[in-house]
């Protein structure tokens, strides 16, 4: 049995964020979206791999997926559709404090060389995706407060509504390689990021999710 850890977490770390712009034509189901959610999404998404050295939760990896916003009643909201972390702390109570649908996978991370670094996701032996990436040299501070997101999940017949605050530097990334396995992950690698970067040391604060029922939308 894992200890729980309530909302609001503390975390902090690096990591890689690729954002796209999905062509609307496309269907959710690609990108592992639930009935709840149907298949009408627009706006950017984005993939994240995240290294987190310190969290409420203790230290964990992360690779998560976003298609886009989708309808939430009157409004829309993004949504993460697909998500893998390293400890079954993060996945418990991922789902418990804001209802994002994590699932357990093993994580390795390894240096390929100045700047370069490859990461590997795999749950039981079979991987999930495997990427080398390059970082750039200059780095940009960044806030969350230039574009507040807010999170819309449903576990159960709850939605949970999170707007989560981060603030540290960015620099450009490059994709060098890009294995991905499309019955476990969107298949992003068939689709040109048109923006990569990577953020070191970064700060984020989850606070605590405001909820509904489903019956209330």
């Amino acid at each position: 049995m894992t200890n729980i850890y309530p909302a609001p977490w503390k975390l902090r770390g690096n990591g890689y964020i690729f954002a796209f712009k999905f062509p609307k034509s496309l269907q959710g189901s690609r990108f592992f979206s639930s009935p709840f959610l149907g298949d009408s999404f627009s706006g950017f998404g984005a993939m994240m791999l995240v290294d987190y050295l310190e969290s409420t939760a203790g230290p964990y990896r992360e690779l998560l997926f976003v298609p886009g916003r989708f309808p939430f009643g009157d409004k829309k909201y993004y949504s993460i559709t697909k998500i893998f972390v390293s400890t079954m702390e993060s996945v418990e109570n991922g789902r418990r404090n804001w209802g994002i649908p994590k699932e357990l996978a093993d994580f390795s991370i390894t240096s390929e060389g100045p700047r370069r670094e490859r990461i590997a996701v795999a749950v039981e032996g079979v991987t999930v995706i495997d990427i080398t990436m390059k970082q750039g040299v200059v780095p940009v501070p960044v806030t969350s407060s230039l574009l507040p997101v807010t999170l819309a999940q449903k576990e159960e017949e709850t939605i949970y509504f999170t707007q989560f605050k981060g603030k540290g530097t960015v620099r450009p990334a490059q994709i060098l390689s890009l294995t991905v396995n499309h019955e476990m992950f969107p298949a992003v690698d068939q689709f040109r990021p048109f923006m990569s970067l990577y953020t070191r040391d970064f700060g984020l604060e989850f606070p605590v999710a405001q909820t509904m029922s489903e019956e209330d939308m």
